[in-house]
């Protein structure tokens, strides 16, 4: 058996013994439920016909626990083997400075669960350079914009027909900027690479899950 096939079968323990503990709360007592119009003859009610309902225990409490011992044995022994396995299996990955590597289950585990996702969330955080603007100026770390908005304002005039409403130049808001940000093709390539990244982790823990359990 190997680790993946471990894996599978941890799962498959844990819902039998579910279904086994779920057993085991209703195996205590068998049950008799009926109407009856008259409590005074003591314990031997009669009950109305048509009315009885049993519900019978089909398994012994003896019976789901010994179940159950035998389960959990399985399910300790199996976690025990995975867990010493998980020390000695390794997988070849290619990292993202282009070096190889050989990596444990926990280290791969680890890059592909906990720092990959961080790594592109910070990638995806790099600031991108503002398109369609006007240029000011351009140098090797950053160009130089510049935004403008005009603002309007409402005046009165006479005219021949009397008072109206003119727009007018208020003023303008100018922004000036020095974008220090990256292009978009520079951010999405790197995403690109720790996507790729990413996918070579995921192959290599199933590659990792192919090696055979350790004996105890």
């Amino acid at each position: 058996m190997n680790l993946g096939n471990a894996f599978a079968r941890r799962k498959q323990l844990n819902a039998e013994i579910s279904t086994w503990t779920n057993r085991l709360s209703l195996s205590g007592k068998n049950t008799k439920q009926y109407r009856t119009l008259d409590i005074s003859e003591g314990k031997n009610f009669k009950p109305i016909p048509g009315t009885i309902k049993e519900y019978n225990r089909n398994y012994s409490i003896e019976e789901c626990r010994d179940k159950l011992n035998v389960l959990i044995e399985e399910d300790k022994l199996l976690a025990i083997r995975i867990s010493l396995t998980n020390q000695v299996a390794k997988a070849r990955i290619i990292n993202l400075e282009g070096k190889e590597e050989i990596l444990s289950i926990p280290e791969l585990l680890v890059l592909k669960n906990d720092i990959a996702p961080k790594i592109e969330q910070a990638i995806r955080s790099i600031p991108r350079k503002t398109v369609g603007v006007e240029i000011m100026e351009t140098s090797e770390q950053s160009i130089k914009w510049r935004a403008i908005t005009t603002r309007l304002k409402t005046e009165q005039v006479l005219n021949d027909k009397g008072l109206a409403e003119n727009k007018v130049i208020d003023y303008h808001d100018v922004q000036e900027v020095e974008d220090f940000g990256y292009s978009e093709r520079e951010v999405f390539d790197e995403v690109d690479k720790v996507h790729k990244w990413m996918q070579s982790l995921k192959e290599a823990v199933n590659q990792a899950n192919q090696t055979e359990l350790v004996e105890i």
